[in-house]
């Protein structure tokens, strides 16, 4: 809630306050960037006049393309020369979200007072508010990712759905339910419910629905409208977790033994070392359902199964995972996470781990199965871009047919859902989850280019 970043902005005022500022103005795009909109709020402490207000104004477009701005002396700035403040300096600090340029921070010091240590501190405190504002992003960008999952899910099973969260009302519904004849009959009883009409509640009978409560987090609730159609079954929605879980205890039950094997005896060193690369396996399987577990559970309680992620570290363990398949045709894995980076070095994202660790596992499988004996090595690039992070799965294999490529490019993720998700038609349905997108470059004979982009926040 805008509230909580207020209170916060009013902390780290009254803490730059003590740097003893002339003035120390904060001025913020409430929707932060997200779309060409203005909603700008000032937050200041210390002196204010017109002078003041106009430089809030000048500034607001100047330091979009800024980074820090100190102002030495205020004399020798046009811009400034009106405050009624001579002797004094200025330093400005942009303001930046997730989704581009959203305002920024400014504060007049006496020149005298003016130091290296002071400029440093108020940075610290800018970048601050920066992170509270990011922080707030996230938490809304969560809660978006959560219901938009959720729908998409019940969109899968052809049954229509609409999320209402309280108390910024976020409406978010799959196509499904914009098909409905009644959709508008519905929206509207929506509509005259949220004006405390009594007549709301009678009307609701009208539809066949079911209601749930969902909780995004501990302060973010909301509804979700399930409007189930002639054979939808929504008890599919926790498809894979009861099997997820029975190869979770087999695996629990296979690390029981191996730990009362330990325990028997005296053991030879290669008797060891074969129990250590048994666990080694095990482990990684363990990881594995952590992951399947935690997105099944979540995906049928419609919280939030996305998660901070390291997109390099989950690419180089199924790398690891399927080399000695690759091994068996002869052909190497090559991992490239540097060449074509840029902006960005670090390769963490937020994303499902269990859904992107099934779309890197099925492009490498489809590229050994492509890829003939003794062939040429298998080239996977992950680039980190401004925006977004990518993943280029290249094979030398027998490469893609015209007509074959056209209706792979066209498949739909839901003609798979039946029988499950499988293939190229689970990374389309991973990308279109996580709001990206795959692209599919081949040559009959020559090999082919599959690249998944994501945004870092979808």
């Amino acid at each position: 809630m805008w509230a909580d970043i207020e209170k916060n902005i009013r902390t780290i005022l009254d803490t730059i306050d003590f740097l003893d500022p002339v003035s120390a103005r904060v001025v913020v795009n409430r929707n932060a960037g997200r779309n060409e909109t203005e909603d700008l709020r000032l937050y200041s402490l210390g002196r204010t006049n017109n002078a003041f207000e106009m430089v809030d104004s000048q500034f607001y477009g100047i330091m979009r393309t800024q980074k820090v701005l100190k102002i030495p002396s205020i004399k020798q700035s046009g811009l400034l020369s009106n405050l009624l403040y001579a002797e004094g300096s200025a330093i400005f600090f942009p303001l930046n979200s997730h989704y581009g340029y959203c305002g920024f921070i400014w504060a007049c010091f006496p020149a005298d007072t003016f130091t290296e240590k002071i400029s440093d501190s108020f940075v610290g405190c800018c970048e601050w508010v920066e992170m509270v504002i990011q922080k707030w992003l996230e938490s809304e960008l969560s809660i978006q990712n959560q219901a938009n999952q959720y729908v998409d899910l019940l969109e899968r099973l052809n049954i229509p759905a609409l999320i209402l969260t309280q108390p910024d009302r976020l409406l978010i519904s799959n196509p499904s339910f914009e098909g409905m004849k009644d959709k508008e009959a519905f929206l509207s009883v929506l509509r005259q419910e949220a004006e405390n009409r009594e007549e709301a509640g009678k009307r609701f009978s009208d539809f066949d629905y079911i209601l749930k409560k969902i909780d995004f987090s501990d302060v973010q609730s909301g509804r979700i409208y399930i409007f189930p159609h002639v054979g939808g079954d929504i008890r599919e929605i926790r498809f894979g977790e009861n099997e997820i879980q029975y190869y979770h205890l087999l695996t629990q039950r296979a690390m029981g033994s191996l730990e009362l094997l330990e325990s028997s005896g005296e053991l030879t060193n290669l008797q060891k070392s074969y129990i250590d690369k048994t666990e080694s396996p095990i482990n990684r399987l363990e990881v594995l359902f952590g992951f399947g577990t935690k997105h099944y559970q979540r995906t049928e309680n419609a919280s939030m199964s996305f998660e901070v992620v390291s997109v390099t570290d989950i690419a180089r363990e199924v790398i690891y995972d399927m080399a000695a398949v690759a091994r068996n045709k002869r052909i190497e894995i090559e991992l490239d996470t540097e060449s074509g980076t840029k902006g960005r070095t670090v390769g963490n994202a937020v994303g499902d781990p269990w859904l992107l660790t099934l779309a890197v596992f099925d492009l490498l499988d489809n590229a050994i199965r492509v890829t003939p004996m003794d062939g040429k090595p298998i080239n996977v690039q992950i680039a980190y871009n401004e925006d977004d992070w990518s993943l280029r799965v290249e094979d030398f294999g027998t490469g893609i047919s015209p007509l074959d490529l056209e209706r792979m490019q066209s498949l739909n993720y839901a003609e798979a859902a039946g029988s499950g998700l499988h293939g190229i038609a689970l990374v389309k349905y991973v990308a279109k989850v996580h709001k990206g997108r795959l692209d599919i470059e081949s040559r009959l004979g020559k090999g082919s280019v599959f690249t998944l982009t994501v945004p870092y926040y979808s």
